[in-house]
């Protein structure tokens, strides 16, 4: 059994290899704590939403086969009213993957800020999330699975109408939905990487809120040559804000509390690699032990603690 689980992880290492342009992750991050971890991490959600996309390109195609008759065009209709009528409304994807994400995330999260808390200060060690990063957690969980299952539905819809505007088999649909892009092992790992990295994000916001000698934040851009950089984001390399404080995006005008803020638009938050940096008080370090606690309680009363 061993054997066959070493296999399935090489073969999974070679459709990487394959499929992604980003083959060094590591290598294209600017430094911060828990840098170490990311790779693992997007390999592991990378492998859960991967499956989850073949379940639902299994239903999609068991839809497909289902339809028997003579005339192709007249089948396709027949899916297509299926889908829009009924299929779509009962889709899993969205709930699958939202109950995937929101165990993932509040995982990955809480790993994060533990190993970034303790790179502030060892005084303060990270104990719990606050009530905004675990709302954050449970919504963005469930938009992000109705996102995602929305543009499928969209891609699928239009293999259809085109297959009926051009007279296409059933033979050539079901082709076209076996390779459908939304189904990709690439899509996968490209989902898991930004919603890593913006995990990461989440937890530096909330060890900043937490930490009692960090008094703003810095944006970081990743600086590395292997990604084509997004010009506004290089404007934003060495800003500083309030630690609750929005970074605006240069041009966009667009409102973010950190890289990859899911309020931004996805030409601002996908294959972002920028990071943020604390700026601190040195002073607040010669502070006891106990007086940085009570700092600390005051700030979780505020945030809220689930």
């Amino acid at each position: 059994m061993a054997d066959v689980f070493q296999l399935i992880k090489n073969i999974n290492s070679f459709i990487r290899k394959e499929t992604e342009d980003d083959q060094s992750l590591g290598d294209d991050l600017p430094d911060f704590p828990g840098k170490d971890k990311v790779e693992q991490l997007v390999e592991d959600f990378e492998t859960t939403v991967a499956r989850l996309l073949r379940r639902q390109r299994k239903r999609y195609l068991d839809v497909l086969r289902s339809f028997v008759a003579k005339d192709d065009t007249e089948t396709l209709q027949a899916i297509l009213t299926y889908l829009q009528s009924e299929f779509f409304d009962a889709d899993l994807f969205a709930a699958e993957l939202a109950e995937e994400a929101s165990r993932f995330l509040r995982m990955t999260v809480e790993e994060f800020a533990g190993v970034i808390m303790d790179a502030i200060d060892q005084d303060i060690q990270f104990e719990v999330l606050s009530s905004r990063s675990t709302s954050w957690i449970e919504e963005w969980s469930e938009e992000l699975g109705e996102l995602m299952q929305t543009s499928t539905q969209k891609s699928v819809e239009k293999i259809l109408v085109e297959g009926i505007k051009e007279g296409h088999g059933i033979d050539k649909i079901e082709a076209e939905l076996a390779e459908l892009p939304d189904f990709s092992r690439d899509r996968a790992r490209k989902t898991a990487i930004t919603e890593v990295l913006t995990a990461s994000s989440v937890a530096h916001q909330e060890s900043f809120s937490q930490s009692p000698a960090v008094t703003g934040k810095r944006w970081k851009h990743s600086g590395v040559k292997s990604i084509t950089p997004r010009q506004n984001h290089m404007a934003l390399d060495g800003t500083v804000v309030g630690v609750d404080e929005d970074f605006e995006i240069p041009d966009s005008g667009e409102l973010a509390q950190h890289p990859r803020d899911t309020k931004l638009s996805a030409k601002e938050r996908i294959n972002c690699h920028c990071v943020l940096g604390p700026v601190v008080d040195e002073d607040i370090f010669g502070l006891s032990k106990e007086e940085k606690e009570e700092i600390r309680r005051q700030a979780l009363e505020e945030l809220g603690v689930a």
